[in-house]
């Protein structure tokens, strides 16, 4: 398990388009803070739960392009055929499918915790040179609770993102379900719920009941709040993930 750990690790340092996608995680919030914070015309009115706020919110695009890398990272090996070689090294395939989950954890982790608090630097910084007076726990924000859930969330996604390429095996299509899903395909099957007369059907779609999670403020009754929705969706990538290594094990390499 050490040594397929080990080759995991060398897949994901080595490929160029996976930093360059760690790149983009990590400069957008820290772009989109920076720019707030010298082009907000008011910036004494602006508050810590407004930049915490903004932060989250805008981290979400990393971890979809966090999502990407690991859907990637995954289905190139089943494009290019080096999958073969890494089974005849490790031949009990779940062991293969483990090792980049734990090791999508751990980069994830780092690298959503390296954007939030870059990000929320960068921003409270500039605004706090431009007369504002912004810093951690000021509103009773809740900073390290939204941290926590924002790391939870981009775990879970890695998860999901690697379940998803496992059972569809290929990049573009992989990337493209990972990206719409929470923008369009929960949109679409809660819209039919509603019209089937399902009540308050949003608020079962995971995916997006556990980004709106991440949010300071969840007290909406339409949102299942912390740590409700980010276990509802950890269920379901844990699930897909699942399917992916049943569905994996009884294919062809």
């Amino acid at each position: 398990m050490i040594a397929a750990l080990q080759a995991e690790w060398i897949k994901v340092r080595t490929v160029r388009v996976h930093w360059v996608l760690v790149i983009i995680a990590v400069a957008f919030p820290t772009l989109v803070a920076a720019l707030v914070g010298m082009f907000n015309p008011d910036p004494q009115w602006v508050y810590s739960r407004n930049v915490i706020d903004l932060v989250s919110g805008v981290s979400v695009v990393s971890l979809l392009l966090l999502a990407s890398l690991w859907v990637i990272s995954l289905t190139s090996e089943y494009s290019h055929g080096t999958i073969r070689v890494t089974y005849a090294a490790v031949p009990a395939r779940w062991k293969v499918l483990v090792s980049k989950a734990i090791v999508g954890t751990l980069v994830t982790l780092l690298v959503m915790a390296v954007t939030f608090w870059l990000a929320w630097f960068v921003g409270s910084t500039i605004l706090n040179g431009r007369g504002a007076s912004i810093g951690l726990g000021d509103d009773g924000v809740d900073a390290g609770g939204v941290f926590v859930s924002l790391l939870a969330l981009a775990v879970i996604v890695s998860w999901f993102a690697l379940g998803l390429g496992a059972i569809i095996r290929n990049s573009p299509a992989s990337v493209v379900v990972v990206l719409l899903w929470p923008l369009l395909i929960e949109n679409l099957v809660a819209l039919a719920l509603t019209l089937a007369g399902v009540e308050s059907a949003s608020k079962w779609m995971p995916y997006q009941q556990a980004i709106q999670a991440v949010s300071s403020d969840d007290s909406s009754p339409d949102v299942l709040g912390r740590p409700g929705a980010q276990l509802y969706f950890g269920v379901v990538a844990l699930g897909l993930l699942l399917i992916g290594a049943v569905l994996d094990r009884r294919r062809d390499a």
